[in-house]
Parts: structure tokens; C-alpha cells; sequence
């Protein structure tokens, strides 16, 4: 039985296909539920999106449907500054012994900050859109409930 997304299937040979991309699993098992995974988020927002697998301009689209729907706020400096003081031994300059200017770090700080906040607006947006949608033959929070059988 494969995986359906909203009565959208996808194949045991679409997720073997994926496998490819996910190199950095530990084993055999996670590449394929990694692989099953990105195919079931992708198929939720070209679903969400409205396109369709052949639309050229799909990455594009997806693009414009997150920033249309996510709102990251933007680290300031006060937010800065507490992180780098509630993690200052990762601002430490081991060959000169000594700590790290917070202007020193300040934007790397802020970007690190950024990304997170991007990442964890995208999980939330992609747990709610399959908390709206009907998916069969996988779990997120189960790997073993996956319906595919890789040959």
C-alpha cells in the first residue's frame, strides 16, 4: 500500500528515487523514512501551493506560498545580546584565550538566530498543513507505521 497525501499517491519507486538525497542518515531505515518524509512535505505544499509535480516554476511558488504564510520576527539586538551571553564559550577565541567582542559576533549571531526561527515557522506551517490533510501509510512522529517496502 503506498503513501497518500489527500488521495495523492506516492510510490514505494518515488521514494527510492529520493533516497539519493538523503545522505546523512545513520542507516537504511532513516534514508527511507527521510526520503518518504520530503516527498510527504512536498506533496502538502505543491497541494497548498495549488501546482502540480510538472510546474516549472514550482520551488518559486512554494517560495512565495512560505513567505505568504510564515512570519519570522527578526532578531534585534537585544535578542543578540542574550544569546550570546547565555552562550558565550561559543564565542571564544581559544588561540588568543579570550572571549569574543559581542560586535564581533553580533552578526553571526543574528543570522543564526534568523535561520532558526525560518526553520521552526517552516516546521509549524508543515505540521499544521498535515494536521489539515488526510495521509495514509505515513507518520511524521512514527517511522515504523510507514507503508513502503524499498526491494
Amino acid at each position: 500500500m503506498p503513501i497518500k497525501v489527500n488521495n495523492v499517491e506516492i510510490t514505494d519507486d518515488d521514494v527510492f528515487r529520493e533516497m539519493q538525497y538523503q545522505t546523512d542518515a545513520p542507516n537504511v531505515e532513516t534514508v527511507i523514512f527521510n526520503a518518504a518524509q520530503a516527498l510527504v512535505v512536498q506533496q502538502l505544499l505543491l497541494q497548498e501551493a495549488k501546482i502540480d509535480n510538472s510546474d516549472k516554476e514550482q520551488e518559486a511558488k512554494i517560495n512565495q506560498l512560505l513567505e505568504n504564510n510564515l512570519r519570522v520576527p527578526t532578531a534585534d539586538e537585544t535578542a543578540c545580546k542574550r544569546y550570546y551571553e547565555n552562550n558565550n564559550k561559543k564565542f571564544f577565541d581559544k588561540s588568543a584565550n579570550r572571549q569574543l567582542p559581542f560586535n564581533l559576533v553580533q552578526n553571526h549571531i543574528k543570522e543564526y538566530l534568523q535561520n532558526q526561527s525560518t526553520t521552526s515557522g517552516i516546521n509549524e506551517y508543515i505540521q499544521m498543513l498535515a494536521a489539515n490533510s488526510e495521509i495514509k501509510g505515513f507518520d511524521f512522529k512514527d517511522p515504523s507505521a510507514m507503508n513502503v517496502r524499498i526491494k
